[in-house]
């Protein structure tokens, strides 16, 4: 059980990338930008909620982005340098907040499983080159009756 989810998981991670990096053709518009883009030598780790992790509605998404800053939403603008940007939350594919901090609410979630992505992206909201060092991805359960907090029940 535990490859089905890690095969999910990392299948909806490609899709994500595959999706977001446009198109292919030769000359086209989006791969002349693509190509300029600033890299960044930052990684991003969510630190909550953890993998397979039981939550209620309410979901607090923690995480962790070494080499590089997390700026406020009035940081806008073209990229300076590769150090600073903003995270984009996505859930089941859907961007459902531009966070501006390390650790934030996002809207409740209906019960059931979820795919939550998190990357690392310039000021202007585009993503780095290297996206894939600053893209990270986590499956978690939305029950309605459970805890807000990942600590046992007693």
């Amino acid at each position: 059980m535990r490859w089905v989810r890690s095969a999910v998981l990392l299948t909806t991670l490609a899709m994500t990338l595959v999706a977001c990096g446009g198109s292919s053709g030769s000359g086209s518009k989006t791969n002349a930008t693509t190509s300029k883009r600033p890299t960044t030598s930052a990684h991003l780790q969510i630190l909550q909620p953890t993998p397979n992790e039981v939550t209620g509605p309410n979901v607090t998404v923690k995480v962790n982005l070494t080499g590089g800053t997390i700026v406020p939403a009035n940081v806008t603008g073209p990229p300076k340098n590769g150090t600073e940007g903003h995270v984009h939350v996505s859930v089941d594919g859907k961007v459902v907040q531009m966070q501006y901090q390390a650790e934030q609410q996002i809207p409740p979630l209906a019960p059931g499983q979820h795919n939550l992505t998190a990357e690392f992206v310039a000021t202007d909201h585009l993503p780095f080159a290297n996206r894939s060092t600053v893209i990270a991805a986590v499956l978690f359960t939305v029950q309605a009756d459970a805890p807000q907090t990942s600590a046992p029940a007693p």
